[in-house]
């Protein structure tokens, strides 16, 4: 299936998130990962490479104007987004309860970092979508006040191009 990206937020600091995937979960329920975090001043951490499959939304499917799109690459569980999705996360402000809707909003280094990395994959304004979005069970509201005019204008000064190759690379027969 063609390329989305996903936006996440934390709900936490970025180093307790990235703490989070160094370690051992022996139980998939608990797996999680983004291939990208960006922090409140804006620094860019790559986790996951792009060509590898991240768990940012578990039981999901992504609504596009033609279909509904989702796999499942294994029996014991819920088809999800994953295999073809690119997991963007925003790291939340600090002391953000996580069960309100709304909180400050993220930096303007943030959007600036989220739409350089966005430039770089070359997918389009339709295919990006939000975790609270595709998750089935609409339990996850993120990324919450999210500000996606700020965003597109700082995405229309980068420009579009092909420089993270997401998912598994084509081989030739």
């Amino acid at each position: 299936l063609p390329t989305i990206i996903v936006l996440h937020e934390t709900r936490e600091s970025a180093d307790s998130i990235i703490s989070y995937f160094q370690e051992f979960h022996p139980n998939d329920n608990d797996q999680a990962s983004y291939h990208t975090l960006i922090k409140i001043d804006g620094t860019i951490v790559y986790i996951v490479p792009p060509d590898k499959r991240a768990f940012g939304s578990g039981n999901s499917v992504f609504i596009s104007s033609s279909s509904q799109e989702a796999v499942q690459t294994n029996p014991k569980y819920a088809s999800s987004v994953n295999n073809f999705a690119y997991h963007l996360a925003l790291e939340t402000p600090a002391n953000v309860p996580p069960n309100v809707y709304f909180h400050s909003g993220y930096t303007e280094e943030q959007y600036q970092s989220l739409a350089w990395v966005v430039a770089k994959t070359n997918v389009s304004l339709e295919r990006i979508t939000t975790n609270g979005t595709v998750i089935r069970s609409r339990s996850r509201i993120d990324p919450r006040s999210f500000n996606s005019f700020l965003f597109r204008r700082f995405l229309s000064t980068y420009p579009q191009t092909q420089e993270i190759f997401i998912g598994c690379p084509e081989i030739e027969k």
